[in-house]
C-alpha cells in the first residue's frame, strides 16, 4: 500500500508539472518572448496574430520597445489575441517619437476590444478629438493614414495633411470629421466632398458604394458626376453603382480588337472624354441598360472572341507516300464563339458552352483533326484548364472516348508542352 501510494504521488506530481508547463508553453506572452529571442521560427508560426507579431519583431524599427509594449498589453487586454489589434500595436510603437503620454499610464476601463483600442490611440497620440472611423488606419496598417490620426490629434486641420488624394474645402474639413464611424477612412473624403457640395445622406451612401472611394483620379470629372445626381433628387438611387461602373468603363478601360485570328491589340476606351454636359437621366440610363445588354449578349456566348493561349498549336505525321499511308494529325486551339459552335455541330456535342470561361482565360478549347489520302476528318475535341495546365477532358463525336491512336497524338502534344493529362481520360 504504501509503495502504490508513492506511486500514485509520483504520478500526480509528474501530471502538476506537464499541466503547468504546457499552460506556460501556451501561453502567448511567453511564446512572443520566444519568438523575439528567436527560438521560434516566424515561418514555423502557426496562430494569425503570432504570425503579424513575428513580422513585426522582424521588421518593426524598435523591435524591443514593440516585445516590451506587447507584454504590458498582453496581460491587461487580449489585443494579441486579434491580427488586427497586432497590426495597430505595430504601427504605435513605429510611431513612437509621436507619443505624448507613457503607455504604463493607460488602464482599460470597458472589456470592448474595439472601445478599449480606440482608447489606448487617444491615450497615446492625441490631445484633441479624432473621429471613430479614423481608427480603422491603424487596425489596416495604412502608414499614411495613421500620419493623418496624428496629425488632427494634434489639433491641426485635415486640409493641412501630406499625400491628401483630394484638396479640401473648409466645409469639406468639417464633413470630414462628421464621417459615421463605420466607414474606411477613404470613403471619409467621398463622403466629406458629396456632404460639402449639397448631397443628402443616402445619395452620399449610395456613392461611397462605388468604385469611386477607392480611386480619386480625374477628380474635378467625378465631383460633376456627383452634382449630376445632386441635380437629379428623383432619381432611384439603385442607379447610383451602374452608372459609376458605366461611366468608368466609357472613360477608362482599354477595348480589345482582334486584328488576326486570336491576336489582339487594345485601342483605347471608348470615350475617354467622356463628359457630363447636356446630359439627361434618361439619355444616361438608356446607354447604361444598352452597356448592359452588350456584356448579357457576351456573358451569354454571343460573338466572342479571345487571345491565343501560350500553348503552341502541334502537327505530328506519320507514315510515308511510298505506301501510301501517311497521315498529317494536327491540334490546334479554337479561338471564338463561332469556332466553338461549329465544333460542336460537327461533333454533335455541347461544347459552344465554353466560349465565356475560353473568352475569361479559365479554359482552352482543342480541336484534333487527321488528314490522309481521303480528306481532312474531325477526330477530337480537347478541354484544357488554363490555370492548371490540366486536360481535362477528351471527346469524340456524340461524347465518345478517344482511341488509342489519338491518345497517342494527344500524349506527344502533352509531353511537348508539359500539360496532365487526368487519369479519367481513357481511350475507348
Amino acid at each position: 500500500p504504501q509503495r502504490k501510494r508513492e506511486l500514485d504521488l509520483f504520478r500526480r506530481k509528474t501530471a502538476e508539472a506537464r499541466l503547468k508547463r504546457y499552460k506556460k508553453e501556451s501561453n502567448l506572452g511567453f511564446q512572443i518572448k520566444q519568438i523575439f529571442a528567436k527560438q521560434i521560427a516566424h515561418q514555423h508560426v502557426q496562430n494569425d496574430a503570432l504570425r503579424e507579431i513575428a513580422k513585426g519583431l522582424k521588421h518593426c524599427a524598435f523591435p524591443k520597445l514593440l516585445l516590451e509594449t506587447l507584454v504590458y498589453l498582453e496581460s491587461k487586454t487580449k489585443f494579441i489575441e486579434d491580427p488586427h489589434c497586432v497590426k495597430g500595436i505595430i504601427g504605435l510603437v513605429n510611431h513612437r517619437t509621436k507619443w505624448i503620454r507613457p503607455l504604463v499610464d493607460w488602464n482599460p476601463t470597458t472589456h470592448n476590444t474595439d472601445r478599449q483600442f480606440a482608447s489606448l490611440l487617444r491615450h497615446l497620440l492625441a490631445n484633441y478629438q479624432v473621429p471613430g472611423f479614423m481608427d480603422s488606419a491603424w487596425l489596416q496598417g495604412n502608414a499614411i493614414q495613421q500620419s493623418w490620426f496624428i496629425h488632427i490629434g494634434a489639433g491641426k486641420n485635415i486640409r493641412t495633411a501630406r499625400s491628401l488624394p483630394v484638396a479640401m474645402t473648409k466645409k469639406m474639413a468639417h464633413y470630414f470629421l462628421l464621417t459615421p464611424h463605420h466607414y474606411p477612412v477613404n470613403s471619409a473624403f467621398r463622403w466629406a466632398q458629396i456632404r460639402a457640395i449639397g448631397g443628402h445622406t443616402t445619395l452620399t451612401t449610395s456613392l461611397c458604394e462605388t468604385r469611386l472611394v477607392r480611386n480619386f483620379r480625374d477628380n474635378e470629372f467625378w465631383l460633376s458626376v456627383f452634382c449630376f445626381f445632386i441635380a437629379n433628387p428623383m432619381m432611384d438611387l439603385a442607379h447610383v453603382n451602374p452608372i459609376v461602373d458605366f461611366i468608368w468603363n466609357q472613360k477608362y478601360e482599354n477595348r480589345i480588337e482582334f486584328v488576326a485570328r486570336g491576336v489582339a491589340r487594345e485601342i483605347g476606351p471608348a470615350h475617354p472624354n467622356f463628359s457630363m454636359r447636356g446630359r439627361t437621366p434618361e439619355t444616361l440610363m438608356r446607354q447604361v441598360e444598352n452597356w448592359h445588354r452588350q456584356l448579357g449578349q457576351e456573358s451569354r456566348g454571343g460573338n466572342l472572341q479571345w487571345r491565343k493561349s501560350k500553348i503552341s498549336d502541334y502537327r505530328f505525321v506519320e507514315g510515308n507516300t511510298r505506301r501510301s499511308n501517311m497521315k498529317s494529325w494536327s491540334i490546334r486551339e479554337l479561338l471564338s464563339s463561332k469556332e466553338l459552335i461549329a465544333e460542336g455541330r460537327a461533333q454533335n456535342h455541347c461544347v459552344a458552352s465554353y466560349a465565356r470561361s475560353c473568352f475569361v482565360g479559365n479554359n482552352s478549347i482543342w480541336t484534333l483533326d487527321r488528314t490522309d489520302s481521303g480528306g481532312t476528318t474531325k477526330m477530337v475535341t480537347i478541354e484544357l484548364a488554363l490555370p492548371t495546365q490540366k486536360i481535362s477532358q477528351i471527346r469524340g463525336k456524340r461524347n465518345r472516348l478517344p482511341t488509342a491512336a489519338e491518345m497517342d497524338v494527344i500524349r506527344r502534344w502533352a509531353n511537348k508542352e508539359n500539360l496532365v493529362i487526368q487519369a479519367n481520360q481513357l481511350q475507348a
